[in-house]
């Protein structure tokens, strides 16, 4: 071989060798690329997201739905940090008063929002796209300040009595039209042998005086800003002490029953099922979000009728509230948060979540959803006599803190003014702790 063939296989090897190293170097660098922090490269590694809500939420059907789709789909995580229903609120605002938020919080929003300081903790969402897609009468309950702060991904249900058809029908019993013909109907039931009304006292929150606060507002124009600005007080408003007085009557008739102080809100669908019980009041979404979980086909057996919680002219039903999905901006996955809310919100994705949920929605551009049987066969009523509820939009209102007050009245510890004052005390320092001008001096 001569000296320019010895050259040629000199060089090949040369090149051989050197593509072999830049060949390994090359897949090295790829492997490596696969453990290198999120955005190197272009290539993100999976992230486990933090979110924090009431208990009660995090099971909810929608929720479930939405959180399986999004770890299918991404591979990311959500880990849940569940607080108890009575104690939500007030935890949730610990938390983030002291920094400790999760990269996601879930929350009814309204006036309580200002609790959270959400300027300072949550990212405005505004300026997304989907707010569009936001049916007009739920954007209040997501803001503060004219911004924006939380996808409502949560169910629209109609808040009323509900009732057992079957005890209704084998009794001869009709729906009441006023609340003179509720209380015949609960002396009735309780001659029959049945409780008239489930009433979850052991857990207080499930009193749910808010109904009440509504048929209150009706009858008393500008109350929610009378109570905000510190002009009235609800000890001196005589609606509101209707409501309470109304609790007390319930208490005192037995339509509560004799054991309502140990019921709790997680055995209401064994008291459904045994028909030892008439009615409930609660939201018409419950009956296929929870009942009819545990007991199937037993949902059909329930119709909806108003609540007449309040005066003797009381006769209502409330429009539904929205818990919101907020993004803290501060923490370290705050841009994957968002992400998460933009996952979401996509129309196709919403459309999978409320797939055949019995249940309204806040988005325009769902339509697979169904309203609950319950709600078809009173449309007309129910569009007639509902309100939004107001109680997202009183400063310092506490569904919990307020029921302990009202609980107290009906059992006959304290007096309803007693019970009144209460509440408004403690509305008072929520507003004072919140620094509002008007609460900051004596009237």
């Amino acid at each position: 071989m001569g000296i320019a063939g010895v050259y040629n296989v000199w060089f090949f090897r040369v090149f051989v060798g050197l593509l072999l190293v830049f060949t390994a170097l090359f897949l090295f660098g790829c492997s490596a690329d696969r453990n290198e922090p999120d955005g190197v490269m272009g290539k993100t590694r999976p992230v486990t997201l933090t979110l924090m809500a009431n208990q009660d939420w995090t099971v909810k059907p929608i929720m479930k739905r939405a959180i399986a789709l999004y770890e299918e789909q991404t591979g990311n995580r959500i880990e849940l940090q569940a607080l108890p229903i009575d104690t939500v609120d007030t935890l949730i605002s610990k938390r983030v008063a002291i920094g400790e938020i999760t990269d996601l919080v879930m929350h009814f929003g309204g006036a309580a929002l200002s609790d959270l300081h959400p300027e300072r903790n949550f990212v405005d969402m505004s300026s997304e796209d989907w707010v569009a897609d936001l049916t007009d009468e739920v954007k209040p309950r997501l803001s503060k300040d004219g911004r924006l702060y939380g996808l409502p991904l949560w169910e629209a249900s109609t808040s009323g009595t509900l009732y057992n058809k079957r005890i209704f029908e084998n009794l001869g019993l009709r729906v009441p039209e006023t609340q003179e013909e509720f209380f015949s109907l609960c002396e009735r039931l309780l001659e029959a042998g049945i409780v008239p009304v489930y009433l979850a006292s052991k857990d207080v929150w499930p009193l749910m005086p808010q109904f009440g606060m509504d048929y209150s507002a009706e009858r008393t124009p500008g109350l929610v800003e009378a109570l905000n600005a510190n002009k009235v007080n609800l000890a001196d408003v005589p609606a509101v002490q209707e409501v309470v007085d109304w609790y007390r009557t319930m208490y005192v008739r037995g339509y509560f029953g004799s054991d309502s102080s140990n019921n709790n809100w997680d055995g209401l669908p064994a008291a459904l099922h045994s028909g030892d019980y008439a009615m409930v009041m609660s939201w018409d979404v419950y009956l296929y979000s929870d009942l009819e979980m545990k007991y199937p086909g037993l949902a059909g057996d329930f119709g909806l009728m108003p609540l007449f919680v309040g005066g003797k002219d009381a006769k209502l039903y409330e429009g539904p509230n929205a818990a919101m999905i907020m993004v803290n901006k501060n923490g370290s996955h705050a841009k994957e948060a968002m992400q998460f809310t933009r996952f979401l919100a996509q129309p196709a994705v919403l459309n999978n979540i409320y797939r055949n949920l019995k249940t309204g929605t806040y988005f325009g551009s769902v339509t697979t959803n169904q309203p609950t049987p319950q709600y078809v066969e009173n449309k007309e009523q129910i569009v007639r006599l509902s309100s939004p509820s107001i109680t997202p939009f009183i400063v310092g209102y506490s569904q919990y803190e307020m029921a302990k007050w009202v609980q107290q009245a009906m059992m006959g510890t304290i007096t309803t003014r007693e019970a009144l004052s209460g509440m408004d005390n403690y509305r008072k320092q929520a507003a004072i702790d919140r620094g509002i001008p008007e609460f900051q001096y004596p009237r």
